[in-house]
């Protein structure tokens, strides 16, 4: 035999409270949103796009192969640093050249100029050490929070004799790896 089930006001307004808390549950939404971004620094916008002229030589100041022109300086600016980085490591990459990979090689700009032979641009850290294009080390820098410049040193070094005269352009990169 069945039983009823017999509500009495305090029943049903207790049911009532129940359900409707799971209704309500039910019908709620919360959306969390935000973006997690690296930190790092700027790069200004004229360390990016830089031509930077080392200078006009004759090929007779090289008269032997390792012959080198006068240092023109190279800096990479950064801005906005975030407080917690400590250090920046800096890669350069390029067209290696032929007669000695440490240094980048020319190429042509497209002027339709004849290349010059003989030569490539060499980089240095700012105490004159060369750093070789496409290692696997790179520099690294400590970093202080805001701004920060980073000084290195462009010349021609010769890797051949005689260096015939022509253009002496070259095209290099930097990626940046902030810890």
């Amino acid at each position: 035999m069945k039983k009823p089930i017999i509500l009495t006001s305090g029943t049903a307004a207790l049911m009532y409270i129940l359900l409707s808390s799971f209704a309500l549950a039910a019908d709620s939404t919360l959306a969390v949103t935000g973006n997690v971004i690296a930190s790092s620094c700027d790069v200004d916008i004229g360390s990016v796009n830089q031509k930077i002229k080392i200078g006009t030589f004759s090929g007779k100041d090289f008269p032997s192969v390792g012959s080198t022109s006068a240092f023109k300086a190279m800096n990479i600016n950064l801005s906005n640093c975030y407080e917690k980085l400590k250090t920046i490591q800096v890669t350069f990459s390029g067209t290696s050249d032929a007669d000695n990979p440490a240094l980048l090689a020319l190429t042509s700009s497209g002027s339709g100029n004849t290349l010059a032979t003989g030569v490539g641009v060499e980089l240095l850290d700012s105490s004159g050490k060369t750093i070789p294009f496409d290692k696997v080390s790179p520099q690294t820098f400590d970093l202080d929070a805001g701004d920060n410049t980073l000084s290195f040193l462009l010349r021609y070094k010769s890797t051949r004799y005689p260096v015939t005269a022509g253009e002496a352009s070259a095209v290099m990169y930097f990626d940046l790896t902030y810890q």
